[in-house]
């Protein structure tokens, strides 16, 4: 079975999802394929959002399409939708790409959509070769992944605790075990249904594959992939709390031991991706 991997390309997701997973699976990988390029293969994988022209260039081939969702809803404006309209969103993207097979990032972005065609839940896999955490004595570092745009009104709270504490704030650190604790949220502008539901788990699965400590919302992707050994915040004022729980070096190194066991490995996403589209080639 000959894979193709392809999507607008550029982002985050695409560099998980479709680079290192495609890798995984031994697929070819390309940005915005072509017609010629998408009519050799026994299938092909759309990641996150999918232009007109690529969608064109794959229904003129009749290739079998897997729309591997991962958040590709429009951010911010999703962020005023209520549920009923997310999942108008939703099924109008499903109705315009018009796919043999979805991929899922969580399962309550599946069971939202109620789609009736061939689908499976695939959590996100943690970056390979990720370094292990050793767990320093006291708090020296708190970390954050992603765009600090995010961070919108819980930058006050943060400072407040680093000065307390004696610690560094890093955004986007090389390595995430040169931090002690991360933190995973978000302001109101970027926290709507969409993005509390529908999110992926990825963050949380960095945390967990290094054994930094994790701090973080009660996103979807988070609580169904969690080790129930995270700390998790509502609003700023909760930060301290969930900081003073993880001070003592023995919580930490409990949190780690906890993380490990709950870690999901390239290998493991990728064997789920080849079962599933065993099953779509076989259709």
């Amino acid at each position: 079975m000959r894979v193709l991997i392809t999507g607008k390309g550029g982002s985050g997701s695409w560099a998980i999802r479709g680079v290192q997973a495609g890798t995984a699976i031994g697929a070819q990988v390309v940005p915005m394929a072509s017609v010629a390029q998408i009519a050799v293969v026994s299938v092909v994988i759309g990641v996150k959002r999918i232009p007109d022209s690529l969608l064109h260039a794959i229904h003129q081939t009749g290739t079998p399409f897997v729309w591997d969702v991962v958040d590709a809803f429009p951010q911010p404006e999703c962020t005023g939708w209520t549920r009923e309209q997310s999942i108008a969103w939703l099924h109008s993207e499903i109705d315009r790409l018009k796919p043999s097979a979805i991929i899922w990032p969580n399962t309550r972005m599946a069971d939202d959509a109620a789609w009736s065609g061939l689908q499976e839940v695939i959590y996100h896999h943690h970056r390979p070769g990720i370094e292990i955490n050793p767990i320093r004595e006291k708090i020296q570092t708190i970390a954050y992944e992603g765009s600090p745009r995010y961070l919108e009104g819980w930058a006050e709270a943060i400072s407040e605790e680093c000065n307390r504490l004696g610690a560094a704030f890093l955004v986007n650190p090389e390595s995430l075990a040169a931090a002690d604790v991360v933190i995973a949220v978000r302001g109101p502008r970027w926290n709507g249904y969409a993005q509390r539901h529908w999110k992926s788990n990825v963050k949380l699965a960095n945390a967990h594959a290094s054994g930094t400590a994790f701090i973080g919302m009660r996103e979807r992707g988070y609580i169904e992939t969690q080790s129930f050994s995270e700390r998790w915040v509502q609003d700023p004022q909760d930060l301290r709390v969930a900081l003073e729980s993880l001070e003592p070096q023995s919580a930490r190194q409990h949190v780690a031991a906890r993380f490990g066991r709950s870690a999901l490995t390239l290998e493991h996403v990728a064997q789920q991706y080849r079962q599933f589209l065993g099953k779509v080639h076989a259709r």
